[in-house]
């Protein structure tokens, strides 16, 4: 049963994010971003038809993975937080040493979403083995 709607929950978790971040962008900025809580809305209602068509055509009652694969994933996502830490710590350091007092927040960007990206594709490969 917690297989079945552990989807559903993270979907109405996204939601409720993209509705509670609008609310503080408004709250804080004086301005309603409607383009935001549109996206939810609609990224909720997609994924939530997709979810509902992938369970009604699944036959069997077999889970998605295997505890060793769910060890594996578990894993792989340890080893790709604590690389990411460290490559911002010595990048920190190095920004340091060079005399630099203050780092561009555009570059933490990068590197959170260059984390996020390696991992979801890491993640990809790893559940397909």
């Amino acid at each position: 049963m917690l297989e079945k709607w552990t989807p559903f929950f993270i979907i109405v978790c996204t939601f409720t994010g993209a509705v509670l971040s609008s609310f503080l962008v408004y709250y804080f900025q004086g301005e309603f971003p409607y383009e935001v809580f549109t996206g939810g809305f609609i990224a909720a209602i997609i994924l939530t038809v997709i979810q509902v068509v992938k369970q009604r055509s699944k036959k069997n009652n077999l889970p998605e993975a295997d505890e060793r694969v769910i060890h594996n994933v578990f894993r792989f996502f340890s080893y790709a937080s604590h690389i990411a830490l460290a490559i911002i710590f010595i990048a920190v350091a190095v920004l340091t040493l060079l005399g630099n007092e203050s780092v561009s927040i555009f570059y933490l960007w990068i590197i959170f979403f260059s984390y996020i990206w390696v991992t979801a594709i890491g993640v990809f490969f790893i559940k397909r083995s």
